[in-house]
């Protein structure tokens, strides 16, 4: 039970910590001055160092390895707000960062275990998710009904990690084969793999993972350690 107090009050903190800065942290979701890698030159991603102007992008190639950039190759794309410039073509631009996230599993599913049939459990669910991100940006305009062109930058993220945190499982005396005769929601510490997609600040995961009961029913209760698969929502913290 230590450990699960303790589980408790790093989760608490950490979203407590960060509730505040979420919003008002737009740095990986907007565009902006930084290094990046791009095809914008070739056929591989290059490093390149990006200034990004009202109606401009400065694109300074950057030495692989150091922070030093190379300022008599610069690449200036023409990317006004509005009406297309004639030598503008699309580019992409991406990024690739160490991940912190929070998110709850919306459901999971679990294989038929001896007797007991397939299972669709949707309990309270709450984990930290790390791993190794990658951002991409598309430069691109749109038209609108006025056939004006507008400028659109696209965002996407995906990331793939880790995860552990807590959950609830409904304990009964169907999911123990008639080894308890009573009925509690019980505490499960649940740890697994994730893969995530991320819309702005927004990220949908496919998690794998197993759950773990903290009390004394962990012997007889059919799921403790068996492997689940599962549908995430969250929001990125760092």
């Amino acid at each position: 039970m230590r450990f699960l107090y303790l589980l408790l009050y790093f989760a608490g903190a950490v979203i407590l910590f960060t509730s505040c800065e979420v919003l008002n942290n737009s740095s990986k979701y907007n565009f902006i001055d930084g290094y990046y890698k791009s095809k914008i030159q070739s056929k591989k991603p290059v490093k390149y160092y990006v200034v990004a102007a009202s109606d401009s992008i400065k694109v300074y190639p950057a030495h692989p390895g150091t922070k030093k950039i190379d300022t008599v190759g610069t690449i200036t794309i023409f990317f006004p707000p509005i009406e297309k410039a004639t030598s503008f073509k699309a580019v992409s631009f991406r990024t690739e960062t160490f991940d912190l996230d929070v998110f709850t599993i919306l459901f999971k599913y679990r294989r038929a275990v001896r007797q007991f049939p397939n299972q669709l459990t949707t309990g309270f669910n709450g984990a930290l998710f790390t791993g190794y991100r990658t951002d991409v940006y598309k430069l691109s305009y749109k038209e609108n009904p006025l056939n004006l062109s507008k400028r659109d930058i696209a965002h996407y993220g995906f990331s793939v990690g880790g995860f552990a945190g807590l959950g609830t499982a409904r304990m009964d005396e169907y999911v123990t084969l008639n080894r308890i005769n009573y009925q509690y929601d019980a505490a499960v510490v649940t740890t697994g793999l994730a893969a995530e997609f991320g819309i702005n600040k927004i990220n949908f995961g496919l998690t794998y993972g197993f759950d773990f009961l903290t009390d004394r029913n962990k012997q007889v209760w059919i799921n403790n350690g068996k492997p689940w698969l599962g549908i995430s929502i969250g929001l990125n913290i760092n």
